[in-house]
Parts: C-alpha cells; sequence; structure tokens
C-alpha cells in the first residue's frame, strides 16, 4: 500500500460518517420543514379566526379595539398555563437561538409561542421554528445511542425549520455560517446545513410535478426599483440607519427591564403587558386610525400599509407604538422570535425618513433599515444585510450597499451599547453569544 492508499484509508470513516450525516440531513430535512409549514398554517388559521371570523360572525368588518385587547388577555393566559408545564415555557426571545432544548420542554415552549402568536403579541414565528424543528430532528434519532449524532440532528431540524419562514434558504445558510465564524456552531455541519436546508426548500416548491407545501413570501410589498445610486441617497440611508439600530435597542432595552420583573412576577407580567399592549393599540385604532395589524403580530401582515402611508405623523405613531409592544413582547414572558418586529420598525423608520425627504429613494432608505434593524437586535451583520437586499422586493443589485451600511452601523450601534453594559456591570465585554446571551 503506497502513501496515497494509506491516506484514503484513513479518510475513509470520516467520509463513511459524513455519508451518514448527509442522509440525516436530508431525513431530518424533509421532516421539519413539512412540521414548520403546519406551525405556520395552523397559527395563520388561529389568528384568522380570532381577529377576522368571529369579529365578522358578530357584525363587524374588523376587529375592534376592545376585542383585540380581550384577545391579548386570553394569549396571556395560556401562556401563563404553559408556565406550569415542564421547561417553564423555556428561555425568551432576548436569549437569542436555542437548538437544544430537551424534548420534555418543547410542549411547553410551543404552547406558549402558539398563545403569543395568535393572540397578537408583537413576535416573530422563528424562534419556535427552531425549537420545533429541534425538537423533531430528536425524534427521528431518538434510538440513536450517538450524543453527537442527536445533537446534530437538533441543529440541522431547527435550521431547516426556520427556512421555511424566510423563502429563501440562503439567509439562513448565511445565519448558520456566521454562526460557525463565531464559534457558535460547529464548522463541520454547515455542508450538512445546507443540504437540510435544500430539502427543506424541496418540500416547499415540489419536485417532478408534485406540489409543493408552498413558500413562505418574505417580501415587503411596494417598493419601487432602484438602479441607480445616488449620494443622497447614502446620507439619508445613513441616518435611517443610525436611527432604527437606536430605536431597535432602545426596544431590546426596555425589553430587559421588563424581563427582570418578569422573573420575579411571571404571571403578572403577562398581564401587565397585555394591557399596556392594549392600550397602546386602543390610542392609535381610535386616536389614529392605525390598523392592529401595525401594531400587533410580527410586523409583515402589516408592511404594505405602512408603506402606502402618507402622513408622517402616523407614522411615527405606528414606529413608537410598535417598538412599546415589542418591547413588552421581548421582556413580558411571552415567547417568539426577535427578527421580524425588528424589520418592521427598520421599515417604519425607512417611511418616515422618506415622507421627511421626498426626493430619496425609500427602496434605498427601506434596505437600510432592516439591515440597522436586524444587526441591532441579533449581532450577525451578513444575515442582516441579506435580509434588508432580499426584503426590498422589486428592487435591483444598486440596493446592496444600502443593507451593507445598514448591516455595519447596526452592528457598531449595538457593539457600543454592550460595552457600556459590560461597563456598567465593571465586567469585560464578552463575545457574543447567540445560543444563550444575544
Amino acid at each position: 500500500m503506497n502513501d496515497d492508499d494509506a491516506n484514503l484509508a484513513e479518510r475513509a470513516p470520516d467520509l463513511k460518517a459524513m455519508r451518514r450525516l448527509l442522509l440525516i440531513a436530508v431525513i431530518v430535512g424533509i421532516v421539519a420543514a413539512i412540521g414548520a409549514t403546519a406551525f405556520l398554517w395552523l397559527v395563520h388559521e388561529l389568528q384568522t379566526l380570532v381577529f377576522s371570523s368571529l369579529p365578522d360572525a358578530l357584525g363587524y368588518d374588523s376587529a375592534p379595539w376592545w376585542w383585540a385587547a380581550i384577545l391579548l388577555l386570553v394569549g396571556a393566559t395560556i401562556v401563563a398555563i404553559a408556565q406550569r408545564l415542564p421547561g417553564r415555557t423555556g428561555s425568551g426571545p432576548l436569549t437569542g437561538f436555542h437548538f437544544d432544548n430537551p424534548l420534555p420542554i418543547v410542549p411547553s415552549v410551543l404552547l406558549a409561542a402558539i398563545a403569543s402568536l395568535v393572540f397578537g403579541i408583537a413576535l416573530g414565528p422563528e424562534a419556535p421554528l427552531i425549537v420545533l424543528g429541534s425538537a423533531l430532528g430528536l425524534i427521528l434519532l431518538h434510538r440513536s445511542g450517538n450524543a453527537q449524532a442527536k445533537q446534530a440532528g437538533a441543529f440541522l431540524g431547527g435550521t431547516a425549520a426556520i427556512g421555511a419562514v424566510f423563502g429563501n434558504p440562503f439567509i439562513t445558510a448565511f445565519m448558520i455560517l456566521e454562526f460557525a465564524a463565531l464559534g457558535l456552531a460547529p464548522s463541520a455541519l454547515v455542508v450538512p446545513v445546507l443540504v437540510a436546508l435544500g430539502a427543506s426548500y424541496l418540500v416547499q416548491v415540489g419536485i417532478a410535478g408534485i406540489p409543493g407545501v408552498g413558500t413562505h413570501s418574505l417580501s415587503v410589498p411596494g417598493m419601487p426599483a432602484y438602479n441607480d445610486i445616488a449620494i443622497g441617497d447614502l446620507v439619508a440611508a445613513t441616518a435611517v440607519a443610525i436611527v432604527a439600530g437606536i430605536v431597535t435597542l432602545l426596544a431590546r432595552e426596555g425589553g430587559l427591564r421588563f424581563s427582570r420583573v418578569a422573573e420575579r412576577r411571571p404571571v403578572p407580567a403577562l398581564y401587565i403587558g397585555a394591557l399596556v399592549t392594549a392600550g397602546v393599540l386602543t390610542i392609535a385604532m381610535l386616536g389614529f386610525d392605525v390598523q392592529i395589524d401595525q401594531i400587533l403580530f410580527s410586523g409583515e401582515p402589516g408592511m404594505a400599509t405602512l408603506v402606502a402611508e402618507t402622513s408622517l405623523l402616523t407614522v411615527l405613531v405606528i414606529l413608537v407604538f410598535k417598538a412599546i409592544a415589542y418591547s413588552i413582547a421581548l421582556g413580558g414572558g411571552f415567547r417568539g422570535g426577535p427578527i421580524f418586529p425588528a424589520t418592521f420598525l427598520g421599515v417604519a423608520v425607512a417611511v418616515a425618513g422618506a415622507l421627511l425627504v421626498p426626493d430619496v429613494s425609500v427602496s434605498a432608505l427601506a434596505a437600510a433599515g432592516i439591515a440597522a434593524a436586524a444587526a441591532a437586535m441579533i449581532k450577525l451583520p451578513a444575515t442582516s444585510a441579506l435580509l434588508g437586499a432580499l426584503l426590498i422586493g422589486g428592487s435591483e443589485s444598486a440596493i446592496a450597499p444600502f443593507a451593507i451600511l445598514g448591516a455595519v452601523v447596526g452592528l457598531g450601534i449595538r457593539l457600543v451599547a454592550d460595552q457600556r453594559e459590560a461597563r456598567a456591570a465593571n465586567a469585560p465585554a464578552s463575545v457574543p453569544n447567540h445560543q444563550a446571551n444575544d
């Protein structure tokens, strides 16, 4: 046997393990995509039932403010019940993304997440999708005696599930690459993650004439194409990115402060959060004719109306009240993801900027605002930049510099804030940990 044969023999076990891992990635990706699609369908159908069908049956064209207030309290009650289950609904949206929840706590997490999302709490579905996908990965590999294989299955399931909500597998791929670059995910899982995301996407779009379960359209509607970069747009986008990053951090800081109350008195905090959210919603609806979905929910349903708004005052009201509802959701004991409401804040700042300075492009400002808000919240600049660029539907590649600019500005604002927090606590700033302490 020559040296080449010896080297090949040494690599054979690794290649065999990789083939097995890739097969696991395909199976887990398919199952996680089906589970994620079912979860999103359930949340959407229940939202439609309680916010549209039932009010319509009572003779209302749309849900009145008092109906939304009742639903928020119902959601808080269900979350309070979930807190009595094993695991007490797990970790909140301020603690980052978790791919390693033990199976016994998953029911409490998902029940709290469904109650939060269905009844209007201002959070997104991405975090509970990760929990669901991770749980499915663990279930598929429950008979495996290899602890590392189980961990890999949970991670692959979580990434495949969250890929279903972004509508584009490359956003999730960028996220995992950043995790790996930060040392928060093993680099050996990067290729299996791509395979899992590919399998998940095939489930969504279909194959060989077999229809898929459908993709989740992720875009900001009504944005005009942008093909020619102007200096004024770059200046305005920088200002929008700074404001969007600061607003997002203020919402996060409010959530952190409220979470300290929720840790001591979890059930009262839920009801306080529901009542405060109902209060700002009532003021917005009765005083400024703002629609429910511009204050409640993840923010995605209200994007089209926000972009079409022509009153600067109304946009500012939406921005402030959405930030308050988001802050309450982050720290009040509810369950969901932090990304989508942050992107809504970024778009709101952009729309306000375009109304204040009509000559600038709202598309360019929105790309910067989305990326800045996302980076300020999750500290993943490449993922945030890609999110900002892809969310602006109809725009050309000229939008990319604005998304990159926003992501860098948002990350810089967050890092400055983290350093100040570290100095205030008399401790050195630590490496970002998206698994446990984002």
